[in-house]
């Protein structure tokens, strides 16, 4: 059994056991203006780990997510991190193979850039302004994420070639 489905298992576990205590909440668990969950540790956060090949644009965009969910203005809960998180790591698994699976990569940053632009309009994921990584590139994370979709679906058209494209 590998080491996420371990977590989850484990994750569930803990659920049912907490749901089955029985015991009577002292306080509401949630206020009816839509809770924002404070993230603790790891848990709540977009973490891809480390990878066997060198993805310098993978883990900027990791770096520019983690940073914009830690944003004042962003009021993602757990659960839609952890969707962001899954994203990322499915995204992860077909790039850090050889040779990459652009084709798996374009259809999974493209969905990644249909949830991070939902959560963006629906205002609940900041957009700080990050300093371009090169030259009229991308300034936010649904900018980055477009753009890192764009050059993964030209990859799997064949559009782009190199060492890791």
């Amino acid at each position: 059994m590998n080491r996420t489905a371990r977590i989850v298992t484990t994750g569930v576990l803990a659920l049912f056991a907490t749901a089955c205590d029985g015991s009577a909440p002292s306080a509401p668990l949630a206020s009816a203006a839509g809770p924002t969950l404070k993230r603790v540790g790891a848990s709540c956060a977009v973490d891809v780990g480390a990878t066997q090949n060198p993805l310098p644009a993978l883990h900027e965009l990791e770096g520019w997510l983690n940073d914009a969910l830690q944003d004042p203005g962003s009021s993602l809960n757990c659960g839609q991190v952890r969707s962001l998180d899954a994203k990322m790591e499915a995204l992860t698994k077909a790039l850090d193979r050889t040779p990459p699976n652009f084709h798996a990569a374009c259809g999974i940053s493209g969905a990644l850039v249909n949830a991070v632009g939902s959560v963006v309009g629906r205002e609940r994921l900041a957009t700080p302004a990050f300093p371009p990584p090169f030259p009229g590139g991308p300034t936010n994370v649904l900018a980055a994420a477009e753009d890192l979709n764009g050059r993964w679906c030209a990859a799997a058209r064949g559009e782009l070639v190199g060492p890791r494209s």
